[in-house]
Order: C-alpha cells, then structure tokens, then sequence
C-alpha cells in the first residue's frame, strides 16, 4: 500500500502561501516539511488547509507558527493550533489519517 501524504496549504498574513506535506499532527498541532522557504516566521498567525487524502476535501482552520527551521534534508516548520476545540476535533484522530 503506497504511503498517504497529507497535504498542508499554509496563507499568511499577506495572502502568501506556502506548500507542503505534514510529517505529523494531532489535536494540538502539526509538523510540516514546505516545499520552500515561507515568508511567516515564529509568532505569526497564519490560515491553515489540510487535506488528508487526494480528491477529499480540505479542513481549514487557523495556527500560530512554533518555528521553521532550514536544514540539510529542507525547510520544516510546526503550527499550534489556535482555533476553539470544537474546530479543533477533526485532527483528533490523526493517527488514523497519517501513514
């Protein structure tokens, strides 16, 4: 069975935004490989897409960035939820989602 990729569209403040695919998450957040350099930096408040297979739709909902960071293997950042815990309830069950 091939491996599910969760793709992450992250909309700055400027309406900028970045691509890319979620290592891990959970309700309280989620860890995402970008596929370049974003223009949001820790602190910032950003809108959040994610969609957990192809051809399904999107859940959007709205994060603070923990931090990015560039490195030999590109460029990762982590985003804390900010919703209410309401919205929040679609991610609880992560696991289930990610490969």
């Amino acid at each position: 069975m091939p491996e599910q990729t969760v793709m992450v569209w992250i909309e700055d403040g400027t309406g900028r935004i970045a691509r890319g695919h979620a290592d891990s998450g959970g309700a309280e957040g989620v860890h995402v490989r970008l596929a370049e350099t974003p223009d949001f930096g820790e602190g910032d408040e950003v809108a959040v897409r994610i969609c957990f297979e192809r051809g399904a739709p999107t859940i959007a909902t709205t994060a603070r960035v923990g931090g990015v960071r560039t490195g030999e293997d590109g460029v990762a950042c982590d985003l804390l939820w900010t919703a209410p815990a309401e919205q929040r309830s679609a991610f609880d069950a992560w696991p289930a989602h990610a490969a």
